[in-house]
């Protein structure tokens, strides 16, 4: 079977060194998503769709989406695309279908990589469920000759796929790789795939009998059937024992050594911290990072919405009180506010007419060193650069310990258990310097919850699907949809690296918004086949 022109599957599956080139194709393809690994796709183009952040190089993909809501005719998609994930899938189970050829490697390493490979499959599945609902199950690679004419599945068919891929691989792979090969698959990584398709399947867009749109025989694309307790109950046991083998045998923790600053930049930017459960990890001269670092022209309109700023705390845990769109204030109260945020805020952005925090008395951070160029915005995006001098590259996280954490904060609250939800939050709130959460009321506890998600995640492609499998009230009223602001400056005229005078929050524009837009569609092309039925509304 060919591979390209020149290579052959029995080439490559030849020797152990050049099984190694596959494998590592298939991280890069697999773990990719959401990232600009294929030239300009996402470029934080979810940040875009969520209400988060503004222009960008990620715009010029996003806007058609924003201003007038996905469609299935081409390229309207906020990952690398629908086709691509069988592109990812098909190398996987080549390589777990090919090992077994290599000679100079052991049967127990063959039985590894295999793992491996079928827990790869199960992370694009899981993402794909969450972004579509069933989808084709494909349980082998295909050759050209081979009928492709694979329909939807079920979506309780491909949550126990996910879930039974993931106890076959977290049961072969280790807990930790040697340094060589640190990256790979462990099995608090394998865990955290698990955890993740069990908390959406408990969230209310999916743990419902009444989906988000009627789609008549083929409701069970696009919910579980009905709402079940025991959904949260299996998120929260999944997310626990993530939690148990990565602090165990995994040798990972959450980083709280007092300083929420260091802590949370360490957490969220330095490669191979002990927070880290699972990244992506690519060729240092990659080309993703152009798009993140904000001394690059790709990344100079990544700036702050005020949709997203409004989450964050003060560092006291009280509520900032901001500008509204028709109040002009002095520029002296946005440095004070700017001043008083919490941690979290202070690692991932940079104020005008401040140098980053996230660098501290480095030149390369400096205000002076800085473009202003694209305004309206509430601060530069310098997340994921926490100390890294002139450093560009950086190993997206996949999977945080926080993840888990929350996980495990969120099924608790809604199976009424109140103290062991709060423990778990509070594991997170406290590490961002922050006072201890006491709220005791359950509607009141998810919102603080579902707040810290927003924040402590922002701009890991959480918050897009979170909003949506939350179903949160106002979805389309300044969150995925309705008014969008930013701050301008000056009385609209722009922000300067000195001498700014005043600030206001100003409507950017109005994001579309349709029920329909709670998944996503399929490409047409697709559809057009015959073999896979549209999502509802589209």
């Amino acid at each position: 079977m060919p591979i390209s022109n020149s290579t052959t599957v029995d080439t490559v599956f030849s020797t152990s060194i050049n099984a190694q080139a596959a494998i590592a194709s298939a991280y890069q393809q697999s773990l990719s998503q959401g990232l600009p690994y294929q030239g300009y796709w996402n470029s934080m183009l979810q940040d875009n769709l969520s209400g988060a952040m503004n222009y960008g190089f990620a715009w010029t993909i996003a806007n058609p989406m924003v201003l007038n809501g996905m469609s299935s005719n081409g390229g309207n998609e906020d990952m690398d695309g629908f086709n691509y994930n069988y592109t990812a899938i098909r190398q996987d189970y080549l390589v777990k279908e090919n090992i077994g050829k290599v000679k100079d490697m052991s049967d127990a390493d063959k039985a590894v990589v295999r793992a491996e490979m079928q827990a790869l499959i199960a992370y694009r599945y899981e993402q794909m469920m969450i972004m579509y609902g069933g989808v084709p199950i494909v349980s082998r690679s295909f050759a050209a000759t081979d009928n492709l004419a694979v329909p939807r599945h079920p979506l309780k068919q491909v949550l126990d796929s996910i879930v039974t891929w993931c106890d076959y691989a977290s049961a072969i792979v280790p807990s930790q790789w040697p340094s060589t090969w640190r990256g790979r698959m462990t099995k608090s990584a394998v865990m955290a795939i698990k955890a993740k398709a069990l908390l959406y399947a408990a969230r209310p867009l999916f743990n419902t009998a009444t989906p988000y749109l009627n789609f008549g025989g083929n409701n069970n694309l696009v919910c579980l059937g009905g709402n079940e307790p025991s959904r949260w109950d299996a998120a929260a046991k999944a997310s626990e024992a993530e939690i148990a083998e990565a602090e165990g045998q995994g040798g990972l923790a959450i980083i709280n050594t007092g300083n929420p600053l260091d802590d949370y930049g360490k957490a969220t930017s330095l490669p191979g911290n002990t927070e880290v459960v699972l990244a992506y990890k690519s060729d240092n001269s990659s080309s993703m990072y152009t798009f993140y670092n904000a001394h690059t022209w790709q990344a100079y309109g990544n700036l702050l919405n005020t949709n997203q700023l409004k989450f964050y705390y003060k560092s006291d845990g009280t509520d900032e009180v901001w500008p509204n769109t028709t109040t002009v204030k002095p520029f002296s109260e946005y440095l004070a506010n700017m001043n008083a945020i919490e941690a979290r805020f202070k690692a991932c952005f940079q104020p005008w007419q401040m140098d980053a925090w996230n660098n501290p008395g480095d030149n390369n951070w400096s205000n002076q060193s800085m473009f202003q160029w694209q305004n309206p915005g509430c601060a530069r995006i310098t997340k994921f650069y926490y100390k890294a001098g002139t450093r560009s590259w950086f190993e997206f996280p996949v999977f945080r310990l926080a993840s888990a954490y929350l996980s495990s904060a969120e099924a608790y609250n809604e199976l009424g258990q109140t103290q062991l939800s709060l423990d778990r939050l509070n594991k997170i709130h406290l590490r961002a310097g922050l006072p201890a959460i006491t709220e005791k009321d359950k509607s009141l506890l998810r919102a603080i919850i579902q707040r810290e998600w927003m924040i402590e995640f922002f701009d890991e492609n959480y918050r897009l699907h979170d909003i949506k499998h939350w179903k949160l009230a106002g979805i389309n009223n300044g969150l995925i949809g309705g008014s969008i602001t930013a701050f301008t400056y000056n009385g609209n005229t722009g922000a300067k690296l000195n001498g700014n005078t005043d600030y206001q929050d100003k409507l950017l524009y109005q994001a579309f918004w349709a029920d329909r837009e709670y998944l996503n569609p399929f490409p047409q092309t697709e559809v057009n086949k015959s073999i896979i039925v549209q999502n509802p509304g589209y």
